[in-house]
């Protein structure tokens, strides 16, 4: 910190001399990370190896660790912070945070603002999150994760040069930093302007630095099947499984090449090895419905969610950690539903989530997740109503969906209401709006809206264009809900251009 200024008479010069030269040895000292608080060794170390882990991609192995260190000294705040991360449930985050607070009195300045920093994401305020960011960063000139942090709130936003800026600055401060490298690489993969020879070479440097690290092997798989070496790509996630078998991203990894490589069934077996290993199984049986999508399969893939999300009732899990389950199953059998036109499936899909989402919102307990609660049922109502021809009513939901969202600094938070309106003019033959509306929601961030784009282009008879978003699309390889929708379509026209 700069000293403060001091205002001393003329014969206290000599004082004064003395004074501002400890103040400067003191800002020579270099602090690197985060100056943690507590009296406990043993706390220190826990955080400190959970801290190393987390750095490399393996977070349930670091939260174990998080875990002893809060064990070791139940007042160590930053370890309920950190721990938080890893939480499986809107009502442990939220916890979390609450019991950090009340232990941050005390603390460093770094830790108080990392308090204030999680916050935010329950506030969904990124204003405020690049804001301390920044401060962190600034304070803390000679730690790389303060840049690392500040590039990743950038990143968020969209900022590919100031995220890679930051991230840069980050290995400059440390060439080992782990996390630097692979913030560098994740930033190549997805951010525009991609570039995935790039993302590799920075993948590499982390395997270098961290050789016996399963999470640096999986960041160098994703960079092999981002470039469609889906052999390469499943050979390095073999291998992490082979340094960690006990590594769930490990399995699901390799089930996502082999997904791709059209090995169903022996990508669902990767999967059920993966959610084994897993605090939760429902990525699990998430990634299984989804082979079936990409078999063309879209009724059996709803089949599949929907009965894991009536196991999932007799399961004895704590309430929370039930309704964020059901929430992933139901929510994307309402993308289901929404992509292939069935209104009747929607709106008894909504009937359930509505209070489902509801109760997350409560349980996170901020007025602006209740916020964006009411806003993500607007934006439904709106695609709904549009799916039954009712366009009046779908422009004025998506409308209210917008004035919902004014108390919210996400610069991302008008995304789906451009969606909808896309969604509407394509249904209405607007094709030119459909354009205007689907390049405002973000498509470089989601690859279901980019298709869209590239939909509405192909039908405003923009062929260039439609084909060479389709082409991109068509390559991208990485799993989810929105790409098991569209892939055998997309990749059907990239054939036939």
């Amino acid at each position: 910190m700069k000293p403060p200024k001091v205002y001393l008479l003329f014969v206290s010069l000599a004082i004064t001399a003395t004074i501002l030269s400890c103040a400067q040895k003191q800002q020579r000292i270099k602090i690197t990370d985060i100056p943690v608080t507590t009296s406990s060794k043993e706390a220190m170390a826990s955080f400190r190896q959970g801290m190393t882990l987390f750095d490399q991609g393996e977070g349930q192995k670091a939260r174990t660790f998080f875990i002893k260190a809060i064990e070791q000294d139940p007042k160590l705040a930053v370890g309920y912070l950190m721990k938080s991360n890893t939480d499986v449930s809107n009502q442990e985050f939220a916890d979390d945070i609450s019991k950090a607070k009340a232990n941050i009195n005390g603390t460093s300045n770094w830790e108080k603002w990392y308090c204030d920093l999680y916050e935010t994401f329950l506030t969904s305020d990124w204003n405020k999150r690049l804001q301390i960011t920044k401060t962190i960063a600034d304070s803390f000139p000679d730690a790389p994760r303060a840049q690392v942090d500040l590039g990743f709130t950038y990143f968020v936003g969209n900022d590919a040069t100031n995220a890679r800026e930051c991230f840069q600055k980050a290995v400059n401060l440390d060439s080992n930093s782990v996390s630097g490298y692979s913030a560098l690489s994740n930033s190549y993969l997805f951010l525009d302007p991609k570039d995935f020879k790039k993302a590799e070479m920075y993948a590499l440097k982390a395997v270098l630095i961290a050789p016996s690290s399963p999470g640096a092997k999986i960041a160098l798989g994703d960079c092999y099947r981002a470039q469609n070496d889906l052999q390469k790509a499943r050979d390095a996630y073999s291998k992490a499984v082979s340094l960690d078998p006990g590594s769930p991203e490990a399995y699901y990894k390799m089930g996502h090449a082999n997904t791709f490589m059209g090995n169903y069934d022996e990508a669902r077996q990767n999967y059920m090895d993966g959610g084994n290993h897993d605090l939760s199984k429902t990525a699990a049986n998430q990634y299984t419905a989804y082979t079936y999508l990409y078999r063309g399969d879209h009724n059996t893939a709803l089949k599949w969610l929907m009965e894991q999300a009536t196991k999932i009732d007799s399961s004895g899990e704590l309430n929370a950690k039930i309704s964020s389950e059901k929430l992933a199953y139901l929510g994307d059998c309402e993308r289901i539903a929404i992509h292939y036109g069935d209104v009747n499936q929607l709106n008894e899909l909504m009937t359930i989530v509505t209070p489902l989402n509801t109760q997350a919102a409560n349980d996170i307990g901020t007025q602006e997740a209740k916020i964006q609660n009411q806003a993500t049922d607007e934006y439904l109502q709106s695609l709904l109503a549009a799916m039954e021809g009712n366009y009046e009513d779908a422009k004025a939901k998506a409308e209210q969906c917008k004035k919902t969202l004014e108390p919210i600094t996400d610069p991302n938070k008008l995304n789906f209401y451009h969606f909808s309106l896309g969604y509407i003019a394509m249904k209405q033959k607007n094709y030119g709006d459909a354009v205007n509306h689907f390049q405002e929601s973000n498509p470089n961030l989601s690859v279901y809206n980019k298709y869209w784009l590239a939909v509405a282009n192909e039908a405003a008879g923009n062929k260039d264009q439609a084909n060479a978003q389709y082409k991109e699309v068509s390559e991208y390889n990485f799993n989810g809900i929105d790409y098991a929708l569209i892939r055998n379509e997309v990749k059907n026209k990239a054939r036939a251009m």
